[in-house]
């Protein structure tokens, strides 16, 4: 008797751990497939957060030159580091320094030609900080750039505070 009922226990915490699972990927499969939804709608890239009653999730998404790399594992690598670099600049923020520069060149005396000007624009962004994991959850080509592939790339914030 006292051995059936510990085998059932067991075999109800087992039960118990497989529907949470289960839940778990079942969310998950229906935020990717939004996602998808959303961005063949209306195209971004970046980072966006997602937010559910239960869950804060931050999406980067990044497109990619299918033909640019020597093979899938490597423009996988590179889809991932963009990825992790964008997640970096929304958590931690970034520093961006603009430079232009305007130079006009001088005057020959002819006054029927207005002189004309080169601008030159140095933007530099950069940013310090450390994103320690983001999951791959789709990989599409695009539909309306066939030569692009678009990643995306899932990592849930901290779990929002209940009000009580």
């Amino acid at each position: 008797m006292m051995r059936k009922n510990i085998c059932l226990s067991l075999l109800l915490i087992v039960c118990q751990f497989a529907a949470s699972s289960q839940s778990y990927n079942q969310e998950k499969t229906a935020l990717t497939q939004f996602i998808i939804r959303m961005y063949k709608a209306a195209p971004f890239t970046g980072v966006k957060v997602f937010r559910d009653y239960e869950h804060h999730y931050l999406i980067s998404l990044v497109k990619l030159p299918a033909a640019g790399y020597s093979s899938e594992s490597v423009m996988d690598r590179v889809a991932e580091v963009k990825a992790r670099a964008q997640v970096s600049q929304f958590i931690n923020g970034s520093h961006i320094s603009y430079d232009a520069v305007i130079s006009l060149p001088a005057e020959d005396g002819s006054a029927s030609k207005a002189p004309k000007s080169d601008i030159n624009e140095l933007i530099k962004e950069s940013s310090i900080g450390y994103v320690d994991a983001v999951e791959q959850i789709a990989t599409f080509i695009d539909e309306k750039e066939t030569d692009k592939k678009v990643f995306i790339f899932m990592r849930e914030l901290e779990k929002p505070n209940k009000k009580k």
